[in-house]
């Protein structure tokens, strides 16, 4: 993921704390991985677990925003890491990765309607 100084970021679940580590690589003198902010996720979402067992798990993040998704045994949740808000967007599921997209390409109808045309002569 991209950090606001467009560093390189990583983010990782602590199991044994519940707690999200975000980690940046420096690139000014010596190439470093430096701790940028820790998240305690027990007080920033629900992790009720009835199956127990299961923790937290970072599933994906949307580029250039700041948002990390989070899948816990109570759901799919968005995290904006500037704001600190966080959203369930999900019940509880399987989630190996989410991929969320910004935007999509609509052609242009009226440029596909004259290329039918064209076509049809």
């Amino acid at each position: 993921m991209d950090m606001e100084d467009s560093s390189l970021g990583l983010a990782g679940v602590d199991d044994s704390t519940s707690s999200l580590h975000l980690w940046s690589r420096t690139v000014k003198g010596a190439a470093k991985w430096v701790q940028s902010m820790v998240i305690d996720l027990e007080k920033a979402m629900p992790m009720a677990n009835p199956r127990e067992g299961d923790g937290a798990y970072v599933v994906g993040f949307t580029e250039g925003v700041g948002v990390i998704f989070v899948r816990t045994d109570a759901g799919l949740f968005t995290l904006e890491l500037k704001s600190g808000l966080v959203k369930k967007v999900d019940e509880f599921g399987v989630y190996f990765s989410v991929l969320p997209y910004m935007s999509f390409y609509t052609p242009d109808r009226g440029r596909l309607s004259s290329l039918a045309r064209l076509t049809d002569v």
